[in-house]
Order: structure tokens, then C-alpha cells, then sequence
């Protein structure tokens, strides 16, 4: 009697990722009366999936239209390291 070979199943491919960071004005973008200091518009795409992101510096500090935590503020804040801008 043959056994049966167990093979793992194959990974999943992961497509590629890119990111687009664009800055904004926040005075055009936001008012005259607004508090935000910084404002990028991140595009990111994975695969076909394309994704839009709104990343605010104000007092309460560095955030995503889509929380703190989401990718696209990591994304805005070591580019802005990169630049040697702050």
C-alpha cells in the first residue's frame, strides 16, 4: 500500500506594490482656518487593487484618513526622513 506525499501547498504569490506620495497644500485642500500643517496624498497599488490615502500632520500628530496605524503614514513619514525635510 502506497501512501499518499504530503506536499505543502504552494505560496501565494504576493503582487507587487507601489506607492505614489504627493504633497498638498492644506490651505487649498483644507481652508484657511485649518490646523493641518502637512498633508500628502498617497495612491497605493497591489496588483490591480488601488487604494487612495489622506495623510494629515496636525496637533494631534501624524494620522491617515483610515487610522494612525494604516501603511500609508509609515510611508509619508520615511519619506520625509529620506528627504532630510524635518
Amino acid at each position: 500500500m502506497r501512501s499518499k506525499s504530503r506536499r505543502a501547498p504552494a505560496a501565494a504569490v504576493q503582487p507587487p506594490r507601489t506607492v505614489t506620495i504627493e504633497p498638498l497644500d492644506p490651505w487649498l485642500v483644507c481652508g484657511p482656518d485649518t490646523s493641518v500643517r502637512e498633508l500628502w496624498r498617497v495612491r497605493e497599488q497591489v496588483g490591480k487593487v488601488i487604494t487612495f490615502h489622506m495623510v494629515f500632520f496636525d496637533k494631534y500628530g501624524w494620522y491617515c484618513e483610515h487610522g494612525q496605524q494604516c501603511a500609508a503614514v509609515t510611508e509619508v513619514r520615511r519619506l520625509i526622513k529620506a528627504l532630510g525635510v524635518k
